[in-house]
């Protein structure tokens, strides 16, 4: 079908009411007495879609059974049905094919999430990658090196962290050191305090300064500091 054809097909289709989406003939489009690899790749695909051929398979070669799979899937979705795999219908192969593949949200790693109040932030140590999903698929940008920004979850194990646009490999990252200072720290929280860090196997040191307003004051990143965090909140002790 040569371009006057695929054009008089588009005005057809306008007479009679319905609205259909021709292809382009460009360099990327397939027809009938197409052969090679990208032939093959286009019958594959649409194998993976469900729509069979029965007789060759994929051949490699474009012939009556492929214009007919073509003008199948083209008429499924709203496509001219021309048998000519041009640039709409590649994209819509493309589009189902990556709708396809994408995880079911029951198979994604449970996401934490621990929003503004508790974020923390990290450096990236090299050009890091943020995911579209939390099992880490689907690359959507990096982000630079040495590059400063925050989070807001994670996932079973830390092994990916919740950030603004996606998620990151937490390997990838540096949590940064914040210094929490609490007030009025009597003995008994002192002694509460201590007790909390070893049970959570906290290393960071208690610095305590008894003089005054007894005070005390952590070093400490990451998820270690969302708990300590929490611990505090729970009790209601001061802290900055």
């Amino acid at each position: 079908m040569d371009v006057n054809e695929m054009d008089l097909d588009f005005f057809k289709s306008i007479d009679s009411g319905v609205t259909l989406v021709g292809d382009a003939n460009s360099q990327s489009s397939y027809r009938k007495g197409d052969s090679g690899l990208g032939v093959k790749e286009l019958q594959q695909n649409l194998i993976k879609l469900g729509y069979t051929l029965p007789k060759y398979g994929a051949d490699g070669s474009f012939g009556k059974e492929s214009v007919e799979v073509v003008k199948a899937f083209q008429r499924v979705n709203g496509l001219l049905d021309n048998g000519v795999a041009g640039e709409n219908t590649l994209a819509k192969i493309t589009e189902l094919l990556k709708a396809k593949s994408a995880p079911k949200q029951e198979d994604l790693p449970k996401v934490t999430s621990i929003g503004d109040k508790y974020s923390f932030q990290v450096k990236s140590k090299v050009v890091a990658g943020v995911y579209k999903y939390s099992n880490l698929a689907e690359k959507q940008k990096t982000i630079s090196n040495n590059a400063i920004f925050s989070v807001y979850g994670y996932t079973e194990g830390a092994k990916a962290w919740a950030v603004p646009g996606g998620f990151v490999k937490a390997n990838d990252v540096e949590p940064l050191l914040v210094t929490l200072t609490t007030g009025g720290l009597s003995k008994d929280m002192e002694a509460e305090f201590r007790s909390f860090l070893k049970g959570e196997k906290i290393n960071s040191e208690l610095n305590i300064h008894a003089k005054g307003n007894p005070s005390a004051e952590i070093t400490i990143a990451g998820l270690q500091l969302v708990k300590v965090k929490q611990f505090l909140d729970v009790k209601g002790w001061y802290y900055k």
